[in-house]
């Protein structure tokens, strides 16, 4: 079995605590990061009723990465989350039509020259899936960051199972 995933850092939920408002604020630090370091290092935060965990999810290959997540969600359920931020590299490409499924393989969108995109999710049980995407192009050693893209309750293929398809709350 799996070792379930240790958090970089904790730190008490604030009684005040927004979703969106630190979803945001991860979305800016993001943007910063890939801007100085023109790279982005993957990130996961758990969010239960007392804590906000931060958790890193380093993988190399589809196969780690879908391995990581499902380890991500066996974590969050294990310590009561109720939401998931997570905040990747990506790429964009057609939204998921019966054609585009039928061709779709892991590194498809890349080999096809697909933009490159910050991809801030959040995602829990008892909500609506909220989506970011915000595309960016690399000019030398400088980050051009585009229009920013967002998908209310679709779904995330690689944290399926986390997410209600019937959210309770909106």
């Amino acid at each position: 079995m799996t070792e379930l995933l240790k958090p970089a850092w904790s730190t008490p939920l604030p009684e005040n605590f927004e979703l969106r408002e630190f979803a945001a604020g991860v979305l800016e630090i993001a943007k910063e990061n890939l801007q100085r370091d023109l790279e982005l290092v993957s990130t996961a935060f758990a969010i239960t009723a007392s804590q906000i965990h931060c958790y890193s999810v380093a993988f190399t290959d589809h196969e780690e990465k879908a391995a990581m997540y499902q380890n991500l969600i066996t974590t969050a359920r294990r310590d009561g989350a109720t939401a998931l931020i997570t905040c990747n590299d990506a790429f964009i490409g057609e939204k998921t039509t019966p054609d585009f499924l039928e061709t779709y393989y892991p590194g498809k969108l890349e080999a096809d020259g697909a933009e490159e995109c910050i991809m801030l999710a959040i995602s829990g049980p008892a909500i609506q899936t909220w989506v970011i995407e915000l595309p960016y192009e690399r000019a030398g050693d400088q980050i051009k960051f585009g229009n920013i893209h967002q998908e209310i309750g679709g779904e995330l293929g690689f944290l399926e199972g986390w997410a209600s398809e019937e959210p309770s709350v909106q």
